[in-house]
């Protein structure tokens, strides 16, 4: 590519006439040249690739996450609500292979990084006419940064994929260079985490008034995680196709002590704190995604409502207080019961005298139970969530929509929750409904944060036998959430320890687009992607007196099981990019 043109709004008056103006470059484009000796253009180009990465994921909706789903539909955590969804009909049901190889799965970036290597190419030829040195290192670093995350992504999706580092040119570039075959899957990762540790050499602590910039701390925490994806590849995964997939397993802790001391210099040196500015630990988990605070953020996308604002809450609030769709994701009894109770700290299937109630479920559980989903009876928008299917009077169980009925309950509406819970984390909420209409909602997409490096640092030294030193990294996070029971998770040790560092992470980042991926990477998804998702179901009673109770019964929400099989532990690369290059490989089992 020769030339980049960026479209933009030019106001110009032509005052004279000179003799070479059919000489002169149109005034509604911008040339290559441009781009390259000017910093706000060249900004501009930069950010052009920050919307495109492909990391945000609140909103992913419609064509951007399986048409009525995000991901974590896709998971244990949650179904898509609508019947009708491919989330629904193919992804779950395990229905899908190369011909269906889509969004919300299938990411194959290297649109992107085209760009990333064509920007690093251009800016490391400015001289100090155009940029400092450090602002010319600050640039520099945030593309490396990019350029890692985008082959992370890949490499979470399909194993081993081409690493190219250069930007391709059709005119120059020979032929075997632009068909490359694909790397190893180490070799992906060992990239990811050179360009991390390169990025965060060059980037600044912070951007000065320039929130939604990567900065060092966003780097040192992508190679945390991709470190750690990397240690239970190797750890759990197989090695398949010479190294295309897999890693070799005498590599795990070489990379879980990468991933440690990676979590070790955010948790010590990076100035980040957990978010604890509420009393109440529910309402305050509930704000770390509202506030919009940098307490605990280490990198986020930003988003401005009515401006450029994404469709979370038009997409996911409960369904009576929709200005249309609504509830998009109902979340799953098997998340439900992921929540230990305060009194004992223990989960409610733990054996006898855990002090779970099963005709009272919703109450006595960890505090970020209710931070992240709305039950029958809680306060939401200035009302109460009404779940109920049906009310009972005198024997006889009433279904009206207006007379038995929630106004949220099972049944008034195909869109409305199929479990028994709406999902409460990131929604707007106030004292009124505020009928957040599409692309108005602002809550920024936070894509690290401080609360994940912990629990990373702890799977790690839990992975390679440090018992203690895991439990000293846990036990802040369930401080935090306002737990007084077994805090250090003391009782527990060995693999025993390690499932309840799992545990632990799906209910702390829940909806934060993590669980769907450590399933795949502990390589537990044929078994935690293959239940049928269950629903607890509320009856209102109603006495002669008026007093109003409420019973409860377990159902299975969705007519089939999940299906996930082992073959989609790698998304399919797709035929169409088989066909367009020869000679990359296709996945086993497609």
């Amino acid at each position: 590519m020769n030339k980049i043109y960026i479209l933009t709004i030019l106001l110009f008056t032509i005052t004279s006439c000179q003799e070479d103006f059919l000489n002169e470059p149109p005034l509604d484009r911008i040339t290559e040249s441009d781009v390259w000796s000017d910093r706000d253009l060249m900004d501009t180009y930069l950010f052009k690739i920050y919307d495109e990465m492909p990391w945000d994921y609140l909103k992913d909706f419609g064509g951007g996450a399986g048409w009525g789903a995000h991901r974590d539909a896709l998971s244990d955590l949650a179904m898509s609500t609508y019947s009708w969804t491919p989330a629904n009909n193919t992804i779950r049901p395990g229905n899908w292979g190369t011909a269906t190889n889509y969004w919300p799965l299938d990411w194959w970036g290297y649109f992107n990084i085209w760009k990333i290597n064509y920007s690093i190419e251009n800016i490391e030829q400015l001289g100090e006419d155009v940029l400092t040195e450090e602002e010319r290192d600050n640039r520099l670093g945030e593309l490396y940064f990019m350029r890692a995350y985008c082959y992370f992504a890949m490499a979470k999706r399909y194993g081993g994929v081409p690493i190219i580092l250069e930007a391709q040119n059709p005119d120059i570039t020979p032929e075997d260079e632009l068909f490359p075959t694909r790397n190893s899957e180490q070799e992906v990762y060992d990239q990811v985490i050179e360009d991390t540790q390169r990025a965060f050499d060059l980037l600044p602590d912070r951007w000065t008034a320039q929130k939604g910039r990567a900065g060092k701390w966003a780097a040192k925490a992508l190679e945390s995680r991709a470190a750690l994806y990397a240690g239970s590849i190797a750890k759990y995964g197989t090695v398949q196709l010479d190294g295309l997939l897999g890693i070799s397993s005498d590599m795990a802790n070489s990379y879980y002590q990468t991933s440690l001391e990676a979590s070790d210099l955010i948790i010590d040196a990076g100035g980040f704190t957990l978010f604890n500015n509420y009393a109440d630990p529910s309402e305050n988990y509930a704000r770390l995604f509202l506030d919009e605070t940098e307490d605990e953020t280490i990198f986020m996308k930003i988003w401005l409502p009515f401006e450029k604002g994404h469709s979370y809450d038009l997409r996911n609030t409960p369904y009576s207080y929709r200005v249309d769709w609504g509830s998009s994701m109902s979340p799953s009894k098997q998340l439900m019961d992921s929540y230990e109770m305060v009194a004992t700290g223990l989960l409610p299937f733990e054996g006898s005298g855990t002090g779970y109630d099963p005709e009272n479920p919703f109450e006595g559980r960890d505090p970020r139970f209710k931070g992240t989903l709305l039950t029958n009876n809680d306060l939401f928008q200035g009302s109460g969530i009404e779940t109920w299917y049906g009310t009972e009077r005198n024997g006889v169980i009433d279904t009206g929509a207006d007379t038995g009925i929630g106004k949220d309950g099972m049944g008034v509406h195909p869109d409305a929750t199929k479990t028994g819970a709406y999902v409460r984390k990131y929604l707007a909420d106030g004292s009124n409904p505020l009928l957040i209409q599409e692309f108005y909602s602002g809550q920024d997409c936070i894509l690290f944060r401080l609360g994940e490096i912990y629990l990373n640092a702890a799977e790690a030294a839990v992975e390679m036998g440090m018992d203690g030193l895991a439990q000293n990294y846990i036990e802040p996070i369930r401080v935090r959430a306002g737990l007084t029971q077994n805090v250090r998770l003391e009782s527990y040790s060995g693999i025993a320890l390690r499932n309840r560092i799992r545990n632990e992470r799906k209910i702390e980042m829940a909806f934060e687009d993590q669980r769907y991926w450590d399933v795949r990477r502990w390589r537990i998804a044929e078994e935690a992607l293959s239940v049928q998702i269950k629903g607890i179901r509320s009856l209102r009673h109603i006495d002669n007196l008026g007093e109003e109770t409420f019973s409860y019964e377990i159902i299975n929400a969705e007519s089939q099981p999940m299906r996930f099989d082992q073959r989609h532990y790698y998304l399919p690369i797709g035929q169409d990019r088989v066909n367009n290059n020869p000679k990359l490989i296709e996945n086993p089992g497609y």
